[in-house]
């Protein structure tokens, strides 16, 4: 499996796979169905949509996983300057990776690879929204070295000498 830089190339198939996730997250959270949500509201979650799309491929921070020309893995992230007192801060917007292949590395290697490539480019800290039901989720965070806060928002300091990239 390869963890590679977004590339225009992916749009269809990460959308296909974020859409996937987006709807197994509604599945488990809101009482509504997916069928039933209005069509401009759907078109325009997640970070692969039309309107975000373009500022996650041009951040250097968006990767995804793939092999034998199939994406199974992505995550979304760009560099936000001046957000309290840090001055570069990685802002994860999502991640996900097919169910058929979780918990075989997939997320820990896109997650290791944003937070890596953020380091190289100045980024003093990384901050991911969580979902506070998705155990595997916030237990990768911690394995990485994330703070939990109300286990809605993970933190790391990517300045800390103990950080193994």
């Amino acid at each position: 499996m390869e963890i590679r830089q977004l590339k225009l190339k992916d749009i269809e198939k990460v959308r296909a796979l974020e859409i996937s996730c987006i709807k197994e997250y509604f599945a488990d959270t809101i009482e509504n169905k997916w069928e039933d949500l209005p069509k401009e509201w759907k078109d325009n979650l997640g970070a692969s949509s039309r309107n975000h799309f373009a500022s996650y491929l041009e951040s250097g921070l968006s990767f995804v996983a793939e092999e034998d020309g199939e994406i199974y893995g992505f995550i979304f992230a760009k560099m936000l300057e001046h957000i309290f007192d840090v001055n570069k801060l990685v802002w994860i917007e999502n991640m996900g990776v097919h169910p058929y292949v979780r918990r075989n590395a997939i997320g820990y290697k896109l997650l290791r690879e944003v937070l890596k490539n953020g380091r190289e480019m100045g980024a003093e800290a990384a901050h991911s929204m969580l979902q506070t039901g998705n155990a595997p989720s916030i237990m990768l965070h911690k394995k990485i070295g994330f703070f939990m806060d109300r286990r809605e928002v993970a933190l790391i300091d990517l300045k800390d000498p103990k950080l193994k990239l």
